[in-house]
């Protein structure tokens, strides 16, 4: 259950694009209802967290 509190969630490839596919859904739903701003606020959050989901998984996928 350590995995369903606050900080419990390892921050990983696989995590991110999970996270990253919701805010896509989130972005759309804003879309469609025309909530502009709104779509601007989600599309700079979802830029931060490609760029982490990029380098994550490079690191994660590199032989050691």
């Amino acid at each position: 259950m350590k995995e369903y509190t606050h900080g419990g969630r390892p921050v990983t490839a696989v995590n991110l694009l999970l996270l990253l596919s919701e805010m896509e859904g989130v972005y759309q739903h804003l879309k469609y209802m025309g909530f502009d701003e709104d779509m601007d606020t989600i599309d700079k959050m979802k830029k931060r967290y490609y760029t982490l989901y990029f380098k994550k998984n490079k690191e994660e996928n590199t032989p050691l």
